[in-house]
């Protein structure tokens, strides 16, 4: 085997080792035993129709909602007054959660491709 193809699968083996590496640390994410809540927490600003109503003219009422998609529809729900960290906290941990999945997946392919080329390298033809 060539210097150069030492190189390759020494690159290879280690980019597969990083990428394990990584896995691990994502690992305490799906973990966790903490509750979330699908969704999205924002300030919404509407205007309620009364003609006389402040909002007619300028700024609309605010209130917290959360959005979140079912089935391929967004809903938005109202939040309780007093309980907007709650839901805060529970959506943050939904995306971190969604995030880190997303990120598992790149990995996963990235390892799969990595290892196609090891075999490609290592394989030897009669």
């Amino acid at each position: 085997m060539q210097t150069k193809d030492r190189k390759k699968l020494s690159r290879i083996r280690q980019s597969l080792i990083e990428l394990a590496q990584e896995v691990q640390e994502l690992m305490p994410v799906f973990a966790e035993r903490s509750p979330f809540m699908k969704g999205t927490v924002y300030e919404q600003n509407r205007k309620c129709g009364k003609p006389n109503c402040h909002c007619a003219s300028g700024e609309g009422h605010s209130s917290m909602v959360l959005s979140r998609s079912e089935e391929g529809r967004t809903k938005l729900s109202v939040i309780p007054s007093g309980h907007l960290k709650d839901y805060q906290v529970l959506t943050e941990r939904y995306q971190r959660f969604r995030r880190a999945r997303a990120r598992l997946g790149q990995i996963y392919k990235t390892m799969i491709s990595l290892i196609d080329q090891l075999e490609e390298s290592r394989r030897r033809e009669n």
